[in-house]
């Protein structure tokens, strides 16, 4: 529920005709979190589709103004009110002032704060929770302990027990960063996160979470204590998961044991991508999971 403290601001109409809107959502006297909300004109008849983003970034990465790789634009377009938020401590949300202290836990409260905010907007209670890397930890916890409001997942470089790559000498190095801030350098972008991106894609990146992109780390030091998820069987979703051969986190074994610990799930579906990297929703094949998050919609709604 709103608070008198929330901030909504004016509904705006992009070029294509998209509304658009953003608002600060106040959970307490030093926490907002920023929302865009996107929809289109008229009837809305697909479930409202929760955006939630991976560490070292924000809900900006949904909206990439580029190559119509915009994921925010493509779920509206179709008939969904979509929302991308910012994590606390990550984009416009309010930044903490120790970063270990975001955690999962502290994400988990955020995401749950974002549906009661999109019940009361659309009056509906179930919505698809899409989860990019961290949020890919963060989305299945959610629909773990309120599985009656989450109708669909959508995991994307889905990261749930072990992960591709040896993080045990970066984990420990980002424990000791003073101020639990860190950086990103823009040279890091291409080669780990999205080596099949465009150009143009590539170059957005490294100007929006370049050098000067401060991120909280306590997200990363929470793969330390993977798995997250305590009784993955309370999930009654339908799952689909999206990951790329070139993915150095997101490995076949860990999407088949995380498919198999949600022996609840209504359905579940593995979309491997080969030649994509950890970001499949804006490198070469995004349009095939824009369609294949698209499908899950239709498909609870």
């Amino acid at each position: 529920m709103p608070t008198e403290k929330t901030r909504i601001g004016p509904i705006l109409t992009q070029d294509d005709g998209l509304r658009v809107r953003e608002t600060y959502l106040r959970l307490d006297p030093r926490t907002d979190l920023y929302i865009k909300e996107k929809w289109r004109p008229g009837d809305t008849p697909l479930p409202p589709s929760v955006l939630l983003h991976g560490a070292g970034m924000d809900g900006a990465g949904y909206d990439v103004p580029v190559d119509d790789v915009s994921l925010l634009d493509a779920l509206a377009r179709a008939g969904s009110r979509a929302y991308a938020f910012d994590f606390r401590g990550h984009g416009r949300s309010s930044r903490v002032e120790d970063g270990t202290a975001v955690t999962v836990e502290t994400s988990i409260t955020d995401t749950l704060a974002i549906l009661d905010f999109v019940a009361e907007v659309t009056g509906r209670e179930q919505v698809v929770l899409v989860g990019e890397s961290f949020g890919s930890i963060v989305a299945p916890v959610a629909a773990e302990r309120v599985p009656e409001r989450v109708a669909g997942l959508a995991l994307l470089g889905l990261i749930y027990r072990t992960t591709g790559a040896d993080l045990d000498e970066a984990l420990a190095e980002l424990a000791r960063v003073p101020g639990g801030y860190a950086f990103t350098t823009e040279e890091e972008w291409p080669e780990l996160y999205i080596p099949s991106a465009s150009p143009a894609v590539t170059a957005w990146h490294q100007a929006h979470f370049g050098t000067a992109y401060a991120y909280p780390v306590g997200p990363y030091l929470g793969v330390g204590q993977l798995p997250h998820l305590r009784r993955p069987e309370r999930i009654r979703s339908h799952v689909l998961v999206v990951t790329g051969e070139l993915d150095p986190y997101a490995t076949v074994a860990d999407t088949d044991a995380f498919l198999a610990a949600v022996s609840g799930a209504a359905s579940t579906r593995h979309l491997r991508q080969e030649g994509v990297g950890h970001l499949p929703y804006v490198e070469r094949q995004a349009r095939a999971v824009q369609d294949a998050i698209i499908g899950l919609l239709k498909q609870v709604s």
